[in-house]
């Protein structure tokens, strides 16, 4: 297992759970859904440093690489906070959509 990614869900004042952040970043990410749809994933949460790690077995990482070059598709380089403000967003307005 290699280690690919990493984030940092607590800044300032901001504390996102791990399992939050796992499900969102499986959502966003088309590599890391990859990944976990082949069984070659692997999280690790480093509490002391509130650092989420995620680990790739090679073979899978080297394939999702070539598949999807980009890490969250077109959107470029995205902090966690903008991704998870976006898929909050993102979920209002279809709540919205479904009521109307």
């Amino acid at each position: 297992m290699k280690r690919f990614y990493s984030i940092k869900l607590k800044h300032y004042k901001e504390n996102v759970p791990p399992y939050i952040a796992k499900m969102l970043l499986v959502k966003e990410s088309p590599l890391i859904n990859y990944l976990k749809e082949n069984r070659a994933l692997k999280w690790v949460y480093r509490k002391n440093k509130n650092i989420l790690d995620c680990y790739g077995d090679e073979k899978h990482l080297m394939i999702g690489k070539i598949k999807y070059p980009e890490m969250f598709g077109l959107k470029g380089k995205m902090g966690f906070m903008e991704l998870y403000i976006s898929h909050i967003l993102e979920r209002q307005i279809n709540i919205a959509r479904g009521s109307t």
